[in-house]
């Protein structure tokens, strides 16, 4: 019997320890949320002349099965759609804003997607081509690497990109930039910004160095934060989860300590503004069936 016993404390340790540090260890530690308040940011939402986006839709043009417990840390391991999302507002009277840009097959292929829609992503990319302005969440190929792929006049007079979200920057540099275009970086600084009316870019390296959320408070008064992947799912933000370790530090290091820091401040803006519509980077599944979410339209529709 103390030969089994002694046989079980081994495979705890050996197991036991290395699967609750890799998946399941979710220790926010004394991460603060960011100065950033719903007052301010509506304050610069206003601060534009001109109609704010009066409506919202989305493509999806690709997804993979993968454990929830990889991007909010212990919350298991049976597996969710973690999706490829691109947003379009649209502006009356004027060109639509897109939020991120989809991926190229070749892209969905080196990641891994069980599921690819070339119809969708070429709605993404003819919205892109008619877009007066292009904001990025973060610098991952499934977020910016539609854009860089198709460049040209879209990269250089539409798209707005921080200076993590371009070469030199570690990440960036690894995009497939068209013909070597590279722009200049139109986002600059560590403070939200109005980007349009309606439109706030708020900074927050954490998950990459390019990392940035954006607030949109459409022409009727309604909010939304898109995070991006320092919220991949809902979980994330409405339980304060980080990424598991094994993604996080191991397949695609982020600064955990800022990613916990910004989490909280989502949580914080949503209780100062509780019809605040968070939308996560990633989480099929809440697009899908939430009821927040219906106030975001499928498919583009005419582009």
């Amino acid at each position: 019997m103390r030969k089994v016993n002694i046989a079980l404390a081994i495979l705890v340790l050996l197991i036991g320890v290395p699967w609750y540090w890799l998946l399941i260890d979710n220790q926010p530690g004394d991460a603060q949320p960011k100065p950033v308040t719903i007052a301010q940011l509506r304050a610069l939402a206003a601060s534009l002349p001109g109609p704010a986006p009066s409506a919202i839709e989305r493509e999806s043009p690709a997804f993979r099965r993968l454990p929830g417990a990889l991007f909010a840390a212990g919350t298991g391991i049976k597996r969710t759609q973690i999706g490829v999302v691109a947003y379009r507002l649209t502006v009356p009277g004027g060109k639509p804003i897109l939020i991120d840009s989809g991926l190229t097959r070749r892209d969905a292929d080196e990641m891994g997607m069980e599921f690819y829609d070339p119809q969708s992503q070429a709605r993404i990319e003819s919205a892109l081509r008619q877009a007066g302005l292009v904001l990025i969440t973060h610098e991952h190929l499934d977020h910016q690497g539609a854009l860089v792929d198709i460049g040209g006049a879209v990269l250089g007079e539409a798209a707005r990109l921080n200076a993590g979200q371009l070469p030199p920057a570690p990440l960036a540099a690894t995009l497939r930039w068209r013909n070597g275009a590279v722009p200049k970086p139109r986002i600059t600084g560590t403070v939200p910004l109005a980007v349009a009316p309606g439109v706030v870019v708020i900074p927050a390296p954490s998950h990459t160095p390019g990392s940035q959320m954006i607030f949109v408070r459409l022409a009727d008064g309604r909010e939304l934060l898109f995070a991006g992947d320092i919220a991949t799912v809902r979980r994330s933000w409405s339980e304060i989860r980080a990424r598991s370790r094994l993604v996080g530090d191991w397949l695609a290091p982020e600064d955990r300590g800022e990613v916990y820091a910004w989490l909280r401040t989502i949580a914080e803006l949503k209780r100062q503004a509780p019809g605040l519509v968070v939308v996560p980077g990633h989480d099929l599944p809440w697009l899908n069936h939430s009821v927040e979410a219906r106030l975001i339209r499928r498919s583009f529709g005419h582009t």
